[in-house]
């Protein structure tokens, strides 16, 4: 063997290791970075989970705002009941109007019966 071929096949030796050792690097390199891209897919699925989420609660919290408060209900309640005594003034002054009338009717009878008794005599 010359010289030169000697230096060629340290070269191919050199140039074989250092490219198992890039292979093996390459190997070890995805043993640890697989777990974590997998994680990081996982990472990126929460989040879009959580921002579908965060969407959400803000849809709730603004048809929350629209609903009528507590004062809202409390004021209602009471103008209800304010209602219910107007009603029953109302109920009593017709009652007092039927009351009227019928008197009215009585005193048209008894007119209508005394001016048909007083024509047939």
């Amino acid at each position: 063997m010359t010289p030169e071929d000697t230096t060629v096949q340290f070269l191919i030796v050199w140039a074989v290791a250092l490219s198992t050792l890039i292979n093996f690097g390459t190997v070890v390199w995805n043993i640890f970075s697989g777990p974590s891209k997998k994680n990081g897919a996982r990472l990126d699925a929460m989040a879009a989970t959580l921002s579908s989420l965060e969407q959400r609660v803000s849809a709730g919290e603004q048809t929350q705002r629209s609903l009528p408060s507590k004062d809202d209900i409390h004021e209602l309640e009471l103008s209800m009941e304010r209602l219910k005594g107007e009603m029953k003034t109302l109920s009593q002054i017709m009652a007092g109007q039927a009351q009227i009338t019928e008197r009215m009717e009585a005193i048209l009878n008894r007119h209508e019966d005394h001016l048909l008794q007083s024509g047939r005599k």
